[in-house]
């Protein structure tokens, strides 16, 4: 695998999980939820999603617990900023909900490509495997 494919693999994985958060956040919210619970909800979906793509596609790893372990506190970083950068859009700037999830998500792209990567593709210590 070369780094070039990996990087377009990920940028795939995450135009699919940048796509469905923007669509559940937007779509919870329309129910009558808070944006930052209309996150917390989408914030499951996309996680459980994103860790099983970046596993089978992106860095054809397998999955295990300590992998999702790392991936789910490298992403729950990201819930709260996702909410604040949100909430200062909407709140602070009165950008729609959507809009505000557009440009959260842009904000935490590469930040996002560097947790993933550690969480998913990282060997514990004294395992040569």
């Amino acid at each position: 695998m070369t780094r070039t494919g990996e990087a377009i693999r990920y940028s795939v994985v995450s135009g699919i999980c940048f796509v469905l958060g923007l669509t559940l956040i937007p779509a919870f919210a329309s129910y009558g939820l808070h944006y930052a619970i209309a996150t917390i909800f989408a914030f499951v979906i996309v996680v459980l999603v994103g860790f099983l793509l970046h596993c089978y596609w992106t860095f054809s790893v397998e999955r295990s617990m300590a992998a999702f372990s790392r991936y789910l506190g490298a992403m729950l970083v990201n819930l709260p900023l996702t909410i604040l950068l949100i909430g200062a859009g909407h709140d602070g700037f009165g950008l729609t909900v959507p809009t505000a999830t557009v440009v959260a998500s842009a904000l935490l792209f590469l930040w996002n490509y560097i947790a993933v990567k550690w969480a998913v593709r990282r060997v514990p210590t004294g395992d040569m495997s």
